[in-house]
């Protein structure tokens, strides 16, 4: 039987990936969905007396379009409008993430991680949405949807501002690939 990985089920299996990455490195993990969704934070970790709170984001490996993509979650008009707005920590709720996990996920047992403070992760999804902000070829406005970054590739644009944002947004998120000794500061 093929193992199948999709949307429906890819948050779950990043959750668990994340779950099992920080087991690894001697977290106790609880996660905080188990009773339903929890806003703001998936995962608690503690070790050593310190408790993590961690949001976890999954995207599946694209054979049409190889490479590690990850996805902050979706933005709507009012991110767009108003560079106040947080992408993440939206709801005023106990449940704080304090690290934000991004997994893209090829297989369950080839997959990338990116493990991001929640203001490096606040400032990569900042920079994605002022390619929200910037209009189309055609002068319209852009719609709100799925935030995405790749780890590697630049998508082709003659507009270099746009070029500046991507590799800079892409600079945020390469230095922390696999970067789980973050966690232990």
């Amino acid at each position: 039987m093929a193992v199948s990985i999709n949307k429906a089920n890819v948050g779950r299996i990043a959750e668990r990936i994340a779950a099992i990455e920080l087991e690894a490195r001697g977290f106790h993990v609880t996660d905080l969905n188990k009773d339903g969704i929890k806003a703001n934070a998936d995962l608690l970790a503690a070790k050593h007396g310190r408790a993590l709170q961690l949001q976890v984001k999954g995207s599946t490996w694209n054979e049409s379009d190889p490479g590690w993509w990850f996805n902050y979650g979706f933005c709507k008009d009012e991110h767009i409008q108003d560079r106040s707005l947080a992408i993440f920590n939206r709801v005023d709720s106990f449940y704080r993430a304090e690290f934000v996990v991004l997994i893209c996920v090829k297989s369950p047992t080839e997959y990338t991680c990116v493990v991001l403070p929640i203001s490096e992760a606040e400032s990569a999804a900042q920079l994605n949405l002022e390619l929200f902000r910037m209009k189309k070829t055609d002068g319209g406005a852009k719609k709100p949807g799925k935030m995405w970054c790749s780890l590697d590739y630049i998508p082709k644009s003659k507009d270099p501002e746009r070029k500046r944002i991507l590799r800079e947004e892409q600079q945020i998120i390469q230095k922390r690939q696999s970067d789980w000794k973050i966690l232990e500061v």
